[in-house]
């Protein structure tokens, strides 16, 4: 004689079928392309499509910019505009085009490189207001500490108030 008992069977229901299955599906005279939040990816946004930058020391920042004569400045310059977008596709922008206008801004005889400076802070605050946060982030704040300095340390320390909303979770994160 054997202790073990018989298995009992389970028996999986299937799902009761979609409204409609095997018609071609069609949206409603409502639905708007523009989505949530008067754009397309506004429903991406809404859906938890967003992802966060990465957190980071803001005088880390400017001390690696110091020591690589820059290089890291730029590669953080060119990173963050990416964080911005990947967070809101409401903010528009190409980071290869402020990396260009920061670089060859001479060309313009500086123009290209204020502009891209102002814009990147409007972008930061445009972060934080769709975080919740207070748009606290000035382009002309960054720009007149750019003439010193230290716009960097300003611009990473407003844009970490942004990943804060989210509790700061790992570069990447969807949420």
């Amino acid at each position: 004689m054997s202790n073990i008992e018989p298995r009992q069977s389970t028996s999986v229901t299937p799902p009761p079928p979609m409204p409609g299955a095997g018609a071609s599906t069609t949206l409603p005279q409502s639905f708007s392309p523009q989505g949530v939040a008067g754009h397309q990816y506004g429903a991406m946004a809404a859906a938890g499509m967003r992802r966060v930058g990465k957190t980071r020391n803001p005088w880390g920042v400017w001390a690696l910019s110091l020591v690589t004569l820059g290089i890291y400045g730029l590669w953080w310059y060119y990173t963050i505009n990416g964080e911005l977008r990947e967070y809101d596709p409401q903010i528009k922008v190409q980071p290869g085009v402020s990396l260009c206008a920061l670089l060859f801004g001479w060309v313009t005889f500086g123009i290209a490189t204020i502009v891209s400076i102002v814009r990147t802070g409007g972008r930061i605050s445009e972060a934080q207001r769709s975080a919740g946060a207070a748009a606290r982030c000035s382009g002309l704040v960054g720009l007149l500490l750019g003439c010193i300095g230290f716009w960097q340390v300003y611009y990473q320390s407003q844009l970490n108030k942004v990943w804060e909303q989210h509790g700061n979770p790992p570069a990447m994160t969807r949420v």
